[in-house]
């Protein structure tokens, strides 16, 4: 299980950001960190997920919208459903340093008929709801295993409209809307940013345990 409030990962964090922060590039950076702290996969991962460059993660923040009533909302659908799905799972959940909320999973989950992937879901659609936004749309990357039966499932059960895309990534940043994600790349090239699976973990997942990394750096 991962500590990540260990003395040596936030050391690890900060010294990493200041690499990052004097222009060394990411790669070299996270394996020079990694090696000198003898960090762990998980905690090399969670460097590389929730530590960026700062003048980066400032550029993310001025983009986030804080209400997306009667905006046009795109949603990167496993990035987000699997965000949730590790909330309901209780494994452990970063608050970033752009202000975003995720978690260390590695891989998609292929099994959507899971009951916690369902909840996951359904939290999206509950939220979708409330948010009361002009349209939503969640877009699955077409070259998941079984994403055909994972949007079947989505559209008939939950009736949130969804799409399949060659490059979920590039049909997200390309649609020109609201975009929901924790994928940072996508975050940095998008217009408007919008964090659903931080209003679904704080609205009904409240007992979650989120660590708030952004504060340690």
């Amino acid at each position: 299980m991962l500590n990540p409030l260990r003395s040596e990962v936030i050391e690890a964090a900060r010294d990493y950001r200041y690499l990052l922060n004097r222009g060394f590039p990411q790669k070299a950076s996270l394996d020079f960190i990694s090696a000198n702290y003898n960090l762990t996969a998980v905690e090399r991962n969670l460097l590389f997920r929730c530590v960026h460059r700062a003048t980066d993660s400032e550029v993310v923040k001025r983009k986030i919208v804080h209400s997306v009533r009667d905006l046009e909302l795109v949603i990167d659908g496993y990035n987000v459903i699997l965000t949730i799905t590790s909330a309901i799972e209780g494994l452990p959940l970063f608050l970033c340093d752009d202000g975003f909320l995720r978690d260390l999973r590695s891989s998609y989950a292929k099994n959507f008929e899971a009951p916690t992937v369902k909840e996951a879901i359904h939290y999206v659609a509950r939220a979708i709801s409330i948010l009361e936004t002009k349209s939503s749309l969640i877009v699955l990357d077409k070259n998941v295993s079984w994403s055909a039966k994972h949007a079947e499932l989505i559209r008939e059960t939950y009736g949130i409209n969804v799409t399949m895309a060659p490059k979920a990534d590039i049909a997200v940043i390309g649609s020109g809307k609201v975009v929901s994600s924790s994928d940072f790349v996508i975050l940095l090239r998008s217009g408007r940013v919008y964090d659903l699976a931080q209003f679904v973990v704080r609205n009904f997942l409240p007992k979650t345990e989120v660590i708030e990394l952004h504060h340690l750096l």
